[in-house]
């Protein structure tokens, strides 16, 4: 934030967007004091924007404030440059995928790492079993400050070998000085799916495309009536003779709600400052027994106890609930029961239970009654995490300080799945339940020197850092069948044991770094660092990786020439390169697992291959920027381009089967991800409370994303590709070339691009079709207020991406499947018939035609789109109005999150931000949010 001091001539106060002005009498002359932006870097360090020679994105707490999300990965998406985010799914609570500058590893990890004041901790999913939990949500989103985003190797390296996918540094709020200050937030509203998904059949449409597949394999002109008195088999009989049209999205859908309330309270004197907070969000999915909840406090302190010492503790703690559903093929996943179920099955009996076939337990295409296992069963994880950071800060010299950082963080996983005994997954078993415990213990202990030291015009900076960090788990789990009646689900009621697992992992690494600035009055800016890790997964003399950085920057706004020009304030220059690592899970020993029971003794089998020359993966990071300030900084510009080169790639080698082990891991290859970043903000209008104001902002980006060495040739499955001149997450398939119009029949190009086509799917070669990601990203927002009135919009894009349902082969089977996996009812007037010659599907077949529904592009989707990811519009009352009622602030607002969606293929019925995992699997679609809030401060 830019916050402006100018003397003028009126003696009050007054803030005008993000600038606050002093006004005095009796000043002939102005005079401006520059505070200075400042952006937390490594290890929470600070340093102003005019200093940075990096590359570092920040979202500050005003354009965070309220955003109706349960974790604060959710809020990355459009906000700032080289992030592309996608939610996993649309599981309340649930992670999102966050990519930063592209993808960095093909089996390493992707995601970045997070650090919360300082100190990294856990992130993703940390849970056993598909309920998509995420650690970040138990984080309140309330407490943050600000997001940096770290992309470039001068501001990523001193993290050494964590670094190489990207950092996200999270500062939360601390108190100031002065008297205690209350607030007071609010809000809740209702959730709905953000975009339209595929509709099911009535039960009159199914019966009419079955008709019509019927017809077609057997040459004849059937009537429904004459199906129904059994003119093929008894199966469609009795399909055919069903008076029932349920509507199973009906039965597994319901209104979606939540709501947050947080209650703060910060002050401090000259020795001593405080914060504190307390926080409940509860979000429920629009699918039934679907949910997140969390339970979180605050607090932090920091006292001055000498003029040399001072100490800082941080706790946080949180408890979790969250309930989640299966997705992909599993029979219970109410999103698959939507398209697999029959209409013509009804969901209740006469007396209002549930139904399903006495004689199978099941309906009578062997699917389950979602309803009933919504009801009954569930799937849920409740966590408990806690979170230390303490600190002491020492003086050693004027300019020379010490700093000690501890910080624990403890997260426990208790885990709780339960199968009724009398229908579905659980009735083959005499009922199901499964519990465990996931107990981890991180530590991060740090020790750091800074020096720092001003000669004149000559700046310099330099820090020691010493850090050490380790993870400690425990699992166990118990699972046991066969229970007595539904009525009880405790573990002990389940009388036959059914197995049970164990597991201790210890990982650890340290590592130790020195950074290093020179500026010689801001214009020449040079910025150095090395670190050199040590990780235990290693063979020794692998262990210890190597990582450096060096920056260069040069302010031409401070030259001067360019001093002359009242219009510009800022023209920067800047570069970086260095040697980051990526962290991965790869193991290079030869092992036995002594874990298979031959003859009640403990038998080896074998558990890895020995690769002594298994190294780390490493990123060489180029990036080179350009910034403009306008305007006194009214008006900011800002373009990169980057090139992020991945080195010794670590992959899955396949072996025989008959040694033993179907695989080995080695380094492969080598990527690389590159493109540019643009982003512009601007203040257009600035004044006071009953003035107009208006500030615009936008960012775009663009990836490029190529394997560009690959030891082994290529590496094909039956949708995706690994080779050289493609990205590490491409689609390799068959291309669709639509509905012959002569017979109905499928068509497919023959070498995969264009030219040629056949019906024959095994003459059709598969050819790259485009990548998971989007090429070009970003977002817009902009804020205008009035007269205490405020409105704020948010857009994100993205283009270039692609999606691909993985579930099309059964959803659109053209017949193959359909007499017991219905599909989507989108087909209805969209499949070829004599009348219909010009229909985007084939003519259906009962059995399926020609294999048209096997893997292809006609199941692939353009992802392109545009969304306002966050609408607001709100009152803050004025100061006249509130006088003597004790409240300093009172703001009401309503505020709509993912609201509108524009995708531009016509076809996609999915949320088009999910393609940055690239399938669908059937899982719980994306929300929006429409909530009414208020915050109130005192």
């Amino acid at each position: 934030m830019n916050v402006k001091l100018k003397v003028l001539t009126a003696g009050v106060l007054f803030f005008t967007g993000q600038a606050a002005f002093a006004q005095q009498k009796a000043k002939d002359t102005t005079s401006t004091k520059e505070i200075e932006e400042v952006v937390i870097v490594g290890f929470g360090q600070k340093k102003t924007v005019q200093e940075l020679t990096g590359s570092a994105s920040v979202m500050s707490a005003k354009s965070i404030e309220d955003i109706p999300v349960a974790s604060v990965d959710k809020m990355l998406q459009g906000r700032v440059t080289g992030v592309q985010t996608g939610n996993a799914s649309g599981q309340p609570g649930g992670m999102a995928n966050v990519r930063v500058r592209g993808i960095s590893s093909i089996n390493g990890v992707t995601s970045p790492i997070y650090i919360v004041d300082g100190v990294r901790v856990a992130n993703g999913d940390l849970t056993t079993r598909s309920t998509t939990a995420n650690i970040l949500a138990n984080l309140n989103p309330d407490d943050v400050e600000s997001i940096t985003v770290l992309k470039d190797a001068v501001s990523t390296a001193v993290y050494g070998a964590d670094a190489g996918a990207g950092v996200i540094v999270i500062t939360t709020k601390s108190g100031k000085k002065g008297k205690p200050r209350f607030n007071f937030s609010y809000n809740s509203g209702v959730n709905q799916q953000a975009v339209d998904g595929h509709r099911q059949f009535t039960g009159e449409e199914y019966k009419i495309y079955l008709r019509d597949q019927v017809n077609n394999y057997l040459g004849k002109d059937l009537s429904i009536e004459d199906i129904a008195n059994g003119a093929v088999n008894s199966t469609f009989t009795n399909v055919f003779k069903s008076p029932y049209s349920t509507d199973w999205q009906s039965i597994v859908r319901k209104d979606g709600y939540q709501q947050n309330a947080d209650f703060s309270i910060s002050g401090g004197s000259d020795k001593f400052t405080y914060y504190a907070s307390a926080n409940m969000f509860d979000q429920n999915s629009i699918i039934r027994n679907s949910f997140f909840k969390r339970l979180s406090y605050t607090t932090k302190l920091t006292y001055q106890a000498t003029d040399k010492l001072k100490i800082s503790t941080d706790f946080q703690i949180s408890h979790s609930k969250t309930r989640s559903l299966s997705d992909g093929g599993a029979f219970s996943n109410p999103i698959l029961a939507q398209y697999f179920n029959r209409p013509t099955d009804p969901a209740k009996n006469a007396d209002g239970s549930w139904y399903w076939s006495p004689s199978t337990m099941r309906l009578s295409n062997n699917q389950f009654n979602p309803g009933y296992l919504l009801e009954k069963n569930y799937m849920q994880a409740g966590t408990l995490r806690a979170f230390a950071n303490l600190s002491a800060e020492y003086k050693i010299l004027k300019n020379l300080t010490y700093r000690f950082v501890f910080s624990p963080e403890y997260v426990n996983v208790e885990e709780n799945q339960y199968w009724n005994p009398l229908h579905g997954d659980g009735y083959g078993y005499g009922g199901y339940k499964r519990e465990s415990i996931n107990r981890f213990f991180n530590f991060n202990v740090q020790n750091i020197l800074d020096y720092s030291q001003k000669f004149g015009m000559h700046n310099i900076g330099a820090s020691l850092i010493q850090e050490a960090y380790k993870s400690d788990r425990k699992f166990l789990r118990a699972t046991g069948i066969t229970v007595g009646t539904p009525e009880l689900e405790s573990l002990t009621n389940f009388v036959v044991p059914y197995g049970y697992e164990g597991a201790l992992s210890i990982s650890s690494r340290y590592g130790y770094a020195a950074t290093a600035h020179y500026d010689y009055d801001k214009l020449v800016l040079i910025d150095a660092s090395y670190r050199r890790d040590v990780l235990s997964q290693f063979l020794p003399g692998k262990k210890a990786g190597n990582f450096w950085s060096v920056g260069l920057g040069v302010d031409l706004a401070r030259v001067n020439f360019f001093k002359e020009i009242d219009a510009i304030s800022m023209l920067k220059l800047r570069g970086s390169y260095g040697k980051l690592g990526n962290q991965v899970t790869a193991n290079p020993y030869a092992l036995y697992a002594y874990s298979t029971n031959y003859n009640d003794y403990a038998a080896a089998t074998y558990s890895g291959v020995l690769n002594p020359n298994l190294s780390w993966e490493t990123v060489n990071p180029f990036n080179v920027g350009l910034d403009i300030g306008l305007f006194r900084d009214r008006v900011k510009v800002s373009a990169e381009y980057y090139n992020k080169k991945t080195k010794d790639l670590i992959y899955n080698l396949p072996l025989s089967g008959a040694q033993g082990l179907t695989s080995y891991v080695d380094n492969i290859g080598t990527l690389v991800n590159k493109g540019f970043e643009f982003s512009v903000n601007a203040d257009v209008f600035k004044g006071d409370r009953n003035q107009f104001n208006w500030s615009i902002g936008a960012n775009l980006s663009t990836l490029k994303n190529e394997i560009t060495e690959l030891y082994g040739g290529d590496v094909n499955s039956g949708t995706t590709t690994i080779r050289v001149g493609e990205g590490v997450r491409t689609f390799y398939l068959r291309k669709w070339a639509g509905v012959d119009a002569a017979n109905g029949d499928p068509l497919w190009f023959v070498n995969g691009v264009d030219g040629e086509t056949t019906n024959d799917y095994n003459k059709a070669k598969q050819a790259v079709q485009g990548s998971f990601l989007s090429n070009v990203f970003g977002g817009a927002n902009t804020s205008i207020s009035y007269k205490g009135f405020n409105l704020d919009l948010q857009f994100t894009y993205g283009f270039g991406g692609k999606i691909y349902d993985d579930w099309a082969q059964y959803t659109y089977s053209d017949g193959q499947y359909t007499i017991n996996y219905p599909g989507y009812g989108d087909v209805m007037g969209d499949y070829w018939t004599p009348t219909n010659t010009a229909a985007s599907n084939p003519k259906p077949v009962y059995g399926g035609n020609k294999l048209s529904n096997r893997a292809s592009t006609r199941f692939l989707y353009d992802s392109d789109f545009i969304r306002l990811s966050n609408a607001r519009f709100g009152y803050t009352f004025n100061s006249e109005f509130l006088n003597g009622s004790g409240l300093n602030s009172v703001q009401v607002y309503v505020m709509a999150n993912n609201a509108w969606t524009h995708t531009f293929d016509d076809r996609l019925k999915f949320d088009p931000e999910v393609n940055v995992s690239g399938y669908t699997n059937l899982s719980l679609p994306i929300l929006k949010s429409y909530l009414f809030g208020v915050n109130i401060s005192f």
